[in-house]
């Protein structure tokens, strides 16, 4: 028999606050109740043998407080669910005490109010410059009215989560809640708080962490928040906030492995992609943002592939912005991204990862072959006159790459379609540069590392296959326009003032035969 109602419980590292919750929740049996261990490490052994109604989901790899929380839901039977913090103090009494307030006001969510610290706004430019800067000294947020419900018990209906497609995976810990409650908000659900007055310890598991740790994830997220729902100017607010607290462009080292980004644009590359590839190798991250997909459709593809974190979203801004929202939330040491139209060979990752002769590495592409197995790329030879030539078989014994070691070349670019890239040098130069939207974003990238002393290399031992522009074959006279503006681009970043003196008129040949392009493509269209 299905319960009315499924409790989801998501743990790291509070054994003790867990169990004490779960001696509560024992008195009844009107629930299911769903524990995720975020790869905590502690030993769970005693949640079967105490507790062996509660159902418990054991995570390798921790990617999050919200896609743990779309883990329970996937699993969840009830038509109502209630999301809380292992450090909570709630008795069924008082379960159903809010079960029963949120019926009789038809709230399709609910939270309770606990601590102040917890009663905070809805985020906006003002109310976090107000909090995050002297100004709260002469005015309190309590001038808002619009509340962020607590994450930390929240009680919401099934089919309405699920028709928002669930908590934003892009959100590693952190304005999930506020992110949840705005889009409540927008979608005209009914959404209120109860005066219920539960024990809320509080951060007990962030104590483990030191606070820069916790910093750089807080304003990581919060960063996050406000390029998905304020203007520029907002944007700018919260980007000079943060600098006040950390100089981190991405999420801190959370696992020592790679987390891996796959752009989509067509359902059908995705299913092909994922039917094609084996994506189980351990000690990796999979990271699928798609604009295919809509957000309440979303979870038959999470219940198909419970290990990969699918992130939909609403516009497709091109290939620049739609891998950095994965790089964003990537919790590992290496982070990377593949085109949804490759196809990895066998141990792929395990021989591009470099050995201990190899420094300074900025980026790792792969071989790329195509189809019919000849050489797509060994990486990219960039020439003054602005134009990028992919090396291929033996070029680089020709000037065109440099021999590091017998398996690896150094090369002055990268090659997108898939690539790894060293942590520490995105935080230091930061992310593509979404201005380009889509092509030579990363020539652009490889540059900007090299000009601070990092290198970019290919591992002649790992190969992939690409089968080659299946999503860009459609633009047409874009691809054309976006070839001769970014390449605009790419120069003024990355060329030196004598560069450009020097090779100025074989930069305007190269750009008229861009132009060149886009007038065939506009006729041919």
């Amino acid at each position: 028999m299905k319960k009315r109602l499924s409790i989801i419980i998501i743990h790291w590292k509070t054994s003790n606050s867990l169990k004490n919750l779960l001696i509560l929740l024992k008195s009844s049996k009107d629930y299911q109740i769903i524990v995720i261990d975020n790869a905590s490490g502690n030993n769970l052994n005693w949640l079967n043998r105490d507790f062996s109604q509660v159902e418990l989901i054991e995570n390798k790899i921790n990617r999050g407080f919200a896609f743990a929380c779309n883990q329970g839901v996937i699993k969840a039977e009830g038509e109502r669910l209630l999301f809380l913090n292992p450090d909570c103090e709630i008795t069924p009494i008082q379960i159903q005490a809010m079960v029963n307030y949120s019926e009789s006001n038809a709230f399709d969510a609910c939270s309770v109010k606990s601590t102040d610290s917890y009663q905070k706004p809805l985020p906006s430019p003002l109310s976090l410059l107000i909090e995050f800067s002297p100004i709260n000294r002469f005015l309190g947020l309590n001038v808002f009215s619009k509340r962020t419900l607590f994450g930390g018990c929240l009680l919401i209906k099934s089919a309405v989560l699920k028709s928002l497609g669930g908590f934003d995976e892009r959100f590693f810990l952190w304005f999930e809640d506020s992110d949840l409650t705005l889009r409540l908000i927008k979608n005209n659900y009914k959404i209120g708080w109860t005066n219920i007055p539960i024990k809320h310890i509080g951060g007990e598991s962030f104590k483990k962490l030191d606070d820069q740790f916790k910093k750089d994830i807080f304003f990581n997220s919060m960063e996050i928040y406000a390029k998905k729902h304020f203007n520029l100017f907002g944007q700018l607010i919260v980007t000079l906030i943060k600098k006040r607290y950390s100089s981190r462009k991405l999420l801190p080292e959370i696992f020592p492995g790679t987390s891996i980004t796959v752009p989509n644009l067509k359902k059908q590359l995705l299913e092909t992609f994922l039917e094609n590839n084996d994506l189980s190798t351990s000690g990796v991250e999979w990271i699928v943002v798609t604009s295919s997909i809509e957000a309440k459709d979303i979870w038959e593809w999470r219940k198909r592939y419970q290990e990969i974190r699918f992130i939909p979203i609403e516009q497709n801004k091109g290939f620049a912005s739609t891998v950095n929202i994965g790089f964003r939330v990537s919790t590992g040491r290496w982070t990377g991204t593949a085109n949804d139209d490759i196809l990895f060979t066998k141990d792929w990752l395990e021989t591009i990862l470099p050995n201990t002769k190899v420094r300074k590495i900025g980026s790792l592409n792969p071989v790329i072959k195509k189809e019919s197995g000849e050489i797509e790329s060994v990486g990219i030879k960039i020439l003054t006159k602005g134009k990028a030539e992919a090396i291929t078989s033996n070029q680089y014994d020709n000037g065109r790459g440099v021999l590091v070691t017998e398996n690896c070349i150094e090369v002055d670019a990268t090659n997108a379609a898939c690539v790894i890239y060293n942590k520490k040098a995105l935080n230091r130069i930061g992310l593509f540069d979404e201005k380009f939207s889509s092509y030579l974003e990363d020539i652009d990238l490889s540059l900007r590392l090299k000009r601070v002393g990092y290198k970019n290399f290919v591992s002649l031992k790992s190969k992939v296959i690409h089968i080659g522009q299946s999503s860009s074959k459609d633009l047409g006279v874009k691809k054309q326009f976006y070839d001769f503006r970014n390449w605009i681009y790419v120069i003024l970043k990355n060329w030196t003032l004598k560069d450009l003196f020097l090779n100025l008129p074989w930069i305007v040949s190269e750009r008229l035969k861009n132009i060149s392009g886009i007038l065939k493509a506009a006729l041919k269209f």
